[in-house]
């Protein structure tokens, strides 16, 4: 271990017993189980909303991480872009990744990822439980094509697209924000206008646990856009617009 970090995978491991319950032993079984739309993808989803919690705050840069060879050398800081991925479980699995194809999870692994120590066990001291799964998560976890509606949601925010409401239809337009710019939280009004409902309608539906959850701002509340347009993406599937 490298001096004042720990393993990717050490870190994992407290973070998915302290919110989940899992025991460290149990990850390995847990990420090679197979498919079967059952328990296995059931307990693989917990600790797959563990990993983007924890991913969050890497692409954040709320906790440092750094990445030596794997057969040994110097220790570099990880970029934070490096974070944004569609899906964490394959380098949080392994707790390495390949420098050069970062983007790959089947790329050759070339270095060990590691966490600032101190910055963890302080993030992590102060942690909640994960609580009650919201309907949202609870749909997630049971239904796997609808976690990947989200997943394109969330890539086609990042390729400069965006979903618009209106006139009972649902469809994809140019979005005015250039790619990688351009505001990525939503005021109520914003979403509002958005999705074509009107604000009491969508503080009901968060409420119930149907809707995206807003962030807290200080005295202000935003909401994720890709979150917002992955729940478009999700009703336009179940209306049979896609």
């Amino acid at each position: 271990m490298s001096k004042g970090r720990k393993t990717l995978t050490a870190a994992f491991a407290d973070v998915v017993q302290s919110r989940a319950g899992f025991p460290s032993y149990e990850l390995p079984d847990i990420f090679a189980a197979p498919n079967d739309e059952g328990e296995n993808d059931a307990a693989r989803d917990l600790v797959r909303l563990n990993a983007e919690h924890l991913v969050r705050m890497f692409a954040n840069d709320r906790l440092a991480t750094f990445a030596r060879p794997l057969g040994g050398g110097e220790v570099v800081g990880i970029d934070a872009g490096l974070w944004e991925l569609d899906d964490p479980l394959p380098r949080f699995a392994t707790g390495a990744f390949n420098v050069e194809r970062w983007t790959d999870p089947g790329a050759p692994l070339t270095h060990r990822i590691f966490v600032d120590d101190a910055q963890f066990d302080e993030w992590l001291a102060a942690l909640k439980p994960l609580g009650p799964l919201t309907a949202r998560q609870v749909d997630e976890i049971v239904d796997p094509q609808l976690r990947a509606a989200r997943v394109v949601a969330a890539r086609r925010v990042n390729l400069g697209q965006t979903v618009k409401a209106g006139s009972g239809e649902l469809h994809i337009v140019a979005s005015s924000d250039p790619p990688g710019v351009g505001p990525m939280l939503l005021s109520i009004d914003e979403v509002s206008e958005l999705i074509g409902r009107s604000q009491s309608s969508i503080y009901e539906d968060e409420k119930k646990g149907v809707f995206p959850e807003r962030l807290k701002l200080g005295s202000s509340s935003r909401w994720r856009k890709d979150e917002v347009l992955a729940w478009i993406e999700e009703h336009s599937a179940k209306r049979g617009g896609r």
